[in-house]
């Protein structure tokens, strides 16, 4: 087997659990879907260090959404279901922790920013949650989050987490 088609092997297998921990996620077997995401991530993360997929190293300050690979963006997306399954679970801890893991593969995932937001509010860091509803609905003033920017300012304002 030749380093692209294994490459393309453990990219479908990683695709594979991520697919299979959605199915569980709307299942609301929440614990099953981190089991199929941290497969996920075991067969994508190490891809992104692979000769065929790296690019040139970037600079952070002047990164831009269109520099972001394919792979960083499922891995982005996959540390994201993860935050939404702990706090499904109530383990407020590891929201933050998934949520900042998505926000390292890509940092323009906006589904990423919000779980950060509810998960500092969780630990009570409101002030930073603040800034990232801010940030998101500067964003994207008429945008998917609008329904859930208001009711995670209901919660800021009533302090009710």
């Amino acid at each position: 087997m030749t380093k692209e088609e294994e490459l393309k092997e453990k990219t479908a297998k990683g695709l594979k659990f991520k697919e299979e921990g959605a199915t569980a996620f709307k299942a609301g077997n929440y614990d099953k879907a981190l089991k199929h995401y941290h497969f996920a991530l075991l067969h994508l993360r190490g891809l992104n260090d692979n000769p065929l997929t790296v690019g040139n190293a970037r600079d952070p300050e002047n990164l831009k959404e269109e520099d972001i690979t394919e792979l960083e963006k499922e891995i982005s997306t996959i540390n994201s279901n993860m935050a939404l399954c702990q706090l499904r679970l109530e383990r407020f801890d590891q929201i933050t922790r998934c949520a900042n893991a998505a926000l390292k593969a890509n940092p323009f995932n906006p589904k990423a920013k919000f779980r950060l937001a509810q998960g500092l509010i969780r630990e009570g860091s409101i002030i930073k949650a603040t800034k990232l509803l801010d940030e998101l609905e500067k964003a994207s003033p008429n945008g998917k989050f609008g329904s859930g920017m208001i009711y995670l300012n209901c919660m800021l304002i009533m302090h009710v987490c």
